[in-house]
């Protein structure tokens, strides 16, 4: 116990003695941050990747709460339909959701991939947000 106890503590001064001094660096300043070719946006908790056009080809928003994660990514293809959906969510009791979900073009789940722990069996469907119009950078 004492050992265990004393490998803890040990953890946790060596975690704060790399952070002492760490800082972030700012965010850059002037136009939207370019990926590829696809320009990227964020408003509020979500992030954009926009195509030349101004179409969105990915939607990625998360949650983070105490002992609690949730990230979500949505893809969708050149004509603006829905094509994949990614969610990961995990809790204080480990790995929850880590699935990954292929649409056809009419978007209707096709294919279901990865691991769901006992009891979880919300829809996919259920993690997706609306695309809005227009989404300018």
């Amino acid at each position: 116990m004492l050992k265990r106890l004393m490998a803890v503590v040990a953890c946790a001064v060596l975690g704060m003695a790399g952070a002492v001094g760490t800082t972030l660096p700012a965010p850059p300043a002037g136009p939207p941050a370019q990926v590829g070719g696809l320009r990227v946006c964020e408003r509020g908790d979500t992030t954009y990747l926009l195509d030349r056009s101004g179409r969105v080809r990915s939607l990625t928003y998360m949650r983070l709460v105490p002992d609690n994660r949730l990230w979500v990514r949505q893809s969708y293809d050149r004509a603006g339909r829905l094509t994949g959906l990614s969610v990961n969510w995990s809790g204080f009791a480990g790995r929850l959701l880590d699935v990954r979900g292929a649409f056809d073009a009419q978007g209707r789940l096709v294919k279901e991939t990865g691991f769901r722990a006992r009891g979880v069996t919300t829809p996919l469907g259920s993690y997706l947000r609306a695309v809005p119009k227009g989404v300018k950078c």
